[in-house]
Protein backbone atom coordinates (compact mmCIF):
# COMPACT_ATOMS: atom_id res chain seq x y z
CA UNK A 1 0.00 0.00 0.00
CA UNK A 2 1.38 4.08 -0.90
CA UNK A 3 2.35 5.52 1.80
CA UNK A 4 0.83 9.37 2.03
CA UNK A 5 2.29 11.90 1.80
CA UNK A 6 3.57 13.94 4.77
CA UNK A 7 1.95 11.47 6.80
CA UNK A 8 4.00 8.57 6.89
CA UNK A 9 0.61 6.45 7.48
CA UNK A 10 -0.94 4.07 4.66
CA UNK A 11 -4.45 4.65 5.78
CA UNK A 12 -4.30 8.31 4.69
CA UNK A 13 -3.94 9.56 8.68
CA UNK A 14 -7.84 8.17 8.97
CA UNK A 15 -7.90 6.06 12.12
CA UNK A 16 -10.88 4.21 13.19
CA UNK A 17 -13.06 2.14 11.34
CA UNK A 18 -13.69 2.65 7.76
CA UNK A 19 -17.59 4.13 6.42
CA UNK A 20 -19.90 1.56 5.66
CA UNK A 21 -20.24 1.38 2.02
CA UNK A 22 -23.53 3.21 0.52
CA UNK A 23 -26.32 1.47 -0.02
CA UNK A 24 -27.90 0.91 -3.38
CA UNK A 25 -30.80 2.89 -5.21
CA UNK A 26 -29.39 6.64 -3.99
CA UNK A 27 -27.84 6.93 -7.04
CA UNK A 28 -31.20 8.44 -8.43
CA UNK A 29 -32.03 10.99 -5.53
CA UNK A 30 -27.73 11.88 -5.49
CA UNK A 31 -28.34 12.44 -9.59
CA UNK A 32 -31.29 14.87 -8.49
CA UNK A 33 -29.11 16.52 -5.85
CA UNK A 34 -26.28 17.33 -7.54
CA UNK A 35 -28.54 18.69 -11.10
CA UNK A 36 -30.73 20.59 -8.69
CA UNK A 37 -27.18 21.88 -6.71
CA UNK A 38 -25.87 23.18 -10.38
CA UNK A 39 -28.87 24.47 -11.57
CA UNK A 40 -29.58 26.99 -8.19
CA UNK A 41 -26.09 27.90 -7.83
CA UNK A 42 -25.57 31.38 -8.71
CA UNK A 43 -24.10 31.17 -12.37
CA UNK A 44 -21.23 34.38 -10.86
CA UNK A 45 -20.26 31.87 -8.26
CA UNK A 46 -18.19 29.20 -9.68
CA UNK A 47 -17.27 26.25 -7.77
CA UNK A 48 -13.41 24.48 -7.43
CA UNK A 49 -12.72 22.49 -10.89
CA UNK A 50 -12.64 18.91 -9.19
CA UNK A 51 -16.56 19.15 -7.63
CA UNK A 52 -17.27 20.51 -11.23
CA UNK A 53 -15.35 17.62 -12.98
CA UNK A 54 -17.00 14.93 -10.77
CA UNK A 55 -20.17 16.30 -11.53
CA UNK A 56 -19.45 15.91 -15.22
CA UNK A 57 -18.67 12.80 -14.75
CA UNK A 58 -21.33 11.52 -12.76
CA UNK A 59 -23.92 12.95 -14.89
CA UNK A 60 -22.30 11.79 -18.53
CA UNK A 61 -23.20 7.91 -16.78
CA UNK A 62 -26.27 9.31 -15.43
CA UNK A 63 -27.14 10.45 -18.98
CA UNK A 64 -25.93 7.53 -20.67
CA UNK A 65 -27.89 4.89 -18.84
CA UNK A 66 -31.39 7.13 -18.60
CA UNK A 67 -31.29 7.47 -22.04
CA UNK A 68 -31.40 3.95 -22.48
CA UNK A 69 -34.14 3.48 -20.17
CA UNK A 70 -36.48 6.11 -21.88
CA UNK A 71 -36.03 4.75 -24.81
CA UNK A 72 -36.94 1.44 -24.39
CA UNK A 73 -40.00 2.68 -22.03
CA UNK A 74 -40.53 4.78 -24.86
CA UNK A 75 -40.57 2.39 -27.76
CA UNK A 76 -42.53 -0.42 -25.35
CA UNK A 77 -45.19 2.32 -24.29
CA UNK A 78 -46.50 4.41 -26.82
CA UNK A 79 -46.57 4.11 -30.99
CA UNK A 80 -44.46 5.77 -32.82
CA UNK A 81 -46.48 8.90 -33.80
CA UNK A 82 -46.83 9.80 -30.50
CA UNK A 83 -46.11 13.31 -29.03
CA UNK A 84 -44.87 11.97 -25.91
CA UNK A 85 -42.51 9.35 -27.41
CA UNK A 86 -41.22 11.71 -29.95
CA UNK A 87 -40.66 14.92 -27.29
CA UNK A 88 -38.76 11.60 -25.01
CA UNK A 89 -36.55 10.37 -27.94
CA UNK A 90 -35.51 13.85 -28.50
CA UNK A 91 -34.50 14.34 -25.19
CA UNK A 92 -32.92 11.30 -25.02
CA UNK A 93 -30.48 12.57 -28.38
CA UNK A 94 -29.69 15.72 -26.89
CA UNK A 95 -28.94 14.57 -23.54
CA UNK A 96 -26.83 11.42 -25.84
CA UNK A 97 -25.32 14.59 -28.23
CA UNK A 98 -24.46 16.73 -25.23
CA UNK A 99 -22.32 13.50 -23.45
CA UNK A 100 -20.48 12.21 -26.82
CA UNK A 101 -20.41 15.39 -28.73
CA UNK A 102 -19.70 18.81 -26.66
CA UNK A 103 -17.29 19.03 -24.07
CA UNK A 104 -16.43 21.48 -21.24
CA UNK A 105 -14.23 23.42 -23.21
CA UNK A 106 -11.28 25.38 -21.77
CA UNK A 107 -11.41 27.13 -18.60
CA UNK A 108 -13.68 26.77 -15.33
CA UNK A 109 -16.45 28.80 -16.72
CA UNK A 110 -16.77 26.49 -19.81
CA UNK A 111 -16.83 23.90 -17.90
CA UNK A 112 -19.65 24.85 -15.11
CA UNK A 113 -21.90 25.79 -17.95
CA UNK A 114 -21.17 22.36 -19.93
CA UNK A 115 -22.09 20.85 -16.40
CA UNK A 116 -24.98 22.68 -15.96
CA UNK A 117 -26.18 21.76 -19.11
CA UNK A 118 -25.66 17.98 -18.39
CA UNK A 119 -28.13 18.66 -14.87
CA UNK A 120 -30.18 20.07 -17.69
CA UNK A 121 -30.38 16.80 -19.58
CA UNK A 122 -30.25 15.13 -16.85
CA UNK A 123 -33.44 16.72 -15.10
CA UNK A 124 -35.02 16.23 -18.26
CA UNK A 125 -34.93 12.59 -19.04
CA UNK A 126 -35.82 11.90 -15.03
CA UNK A 127 -38.94 13.55 -15.92
CA UNK A 128 -39.60 11.85 -18.64
CA UNK A 129 -38.61 8.66 -16.88
CA UNK A 130 -41.51 9.80 -14.41
CA UNK A 131 -44.40 10.02 -17.11
CA UNK A 132 -43.39 6.92 -18.89
CA UNK A 133 -43.62 5.40 -15.36
CA UNK A 134 -47.12 7.23 -15.03
CA UNK A 135 -48.23 5.63 -18.48
CA UNK A 136 -47.01 2.30 -17.39
CA UNK A 137 -48.80 2.40 -14.65
CA UNK A 138 -52.10 3.18 -16.22
CA UNK A 139 -52.02 0.28 -18.77
CA UNK A 140 -51.40 -1.98 -15.64
CA UNK A 141 -54.82 -0.80 -14.36
CA UNK A 142 -56.46 -0.65 -17.93
CA UNK A 143 -55.45 -4.89 -17.79
CA UNK A 144 -56.88 -5.71 -14.75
Amino acid sequence: MPVWPGTAMTNGGRTGPLPPPRPRGTDDADIVALAESLLGAPAHILPPMGKVSSATVLLRRHIRTASDAVRVAAAELLPRDDPRRVAAEKAVDEGLHRVERVGPGDGLRSAFGYARSLAQSARELRGHLQKLALIAEAERGKKR
